[in-house]
This record gives structure tokens, sequence and C-alpha cells, in this order.
């Protein structure tokens, strides 16, 4: 079974705490019980998300991200095999990002701050996941 780590955005259709708040409730036992591991970050109505796991499972989970009603604006930023977890901690860590952080970091500017059109052209994987990393640090481990 191959392993694979899967980045993409979308633009939540409601941003509020209740929405992101079921979306975490329902995913973290799901993701746990699939064996995905994974990082949401979100700001200004926006999303960065890394699903970690086997092939056909974090493949068949995108599927549904990609049918769920919440949030549109979809664009997978990279799809690639990984030889370790960077997320193994998490079934889904969740952080969102407050304006100060958006705006001084480059790459969050370019993710969160970008037409959604231009996405594709503008928004690189390795950074995306540089940034996920980085501020995944320091985050307390909640399941």
């Amino acid at each position: 079974m191959a392993l694979i780590q899967l980045i993409y955005t979308s633009t939540l259709i409601h941003d509020t705490q209740d929405v992101m708040a079921d979306i975490l409730q329902t995913s973290r036992p799901a993701n746990k019980s699939r064996n995905i591991s994974g990082m949401l970050l979100c700001a200004k109505g926006g999303v960065l998300q890394v699903l970690e796991g086997e092939d056909a499972v974090v493949c068949e989970l995108y599927r549904s991200i990609e049918l769920d009603k919440r949030h549109n604006n979809i664009y997978l930023l990279s799809k690639t095999e990984a030889i370790e977890r960077q997320f193994a901690d998490w079934s889904m860590g969740f952080r969102r990002l407050s304006e100060t952080e958006v705006s001084t970091s480059p790459i969050a500017s370019e993710v969160f701050n970008a037409d959604k059109g231009e996405i594709e052209t503008r928004v690189k994987p390795g950074p995306a996941l540089t940034m996920l990393v980085l501020f995944g640090q320091g985050i307390e481990v909640v399941e």
C-alpha cells in the first residue's frame, strides 16, 4: 500500500465557527478510523489542507470533499507518494490563521489572498506544505 500526501485548497461557502466545528467533529473520528492524518489551515474564508494515508483511501476522501456543499473552488495542488507521514500526530490538526499571520507570511498571503482563478499559477505545493508544517508546529494534539 502506497502512502500518499494530497494537498488542496478550497473556499468555504460559510466561514463560521459552527461550520469548522462540524467539519472537525466529523472528520477527526472518520479520519482516525481510516488511518488518515493531516492538517487544515483556515483563513479569510479559504482552506488549505493536507491529507496523508493509503492512496485509495485518501483519493476516496478527496472525492467526497469535492462533493461537500460546505465549500467550492476546490483545487488539487499536489498528490505525491510519501516516505513517511509529516502529520502523524493528528487525524486532523487545525489552525485558524489571524489577519496578521496571513499578512506577515508571504506563503500564507499567496494562498489566502489569491484570486481562486490564480491558485494554480500562484500557489506551489512545496511552499504550501512548508507553511502547513510551520503553522502546525506548537499546536496541541486534539483528537
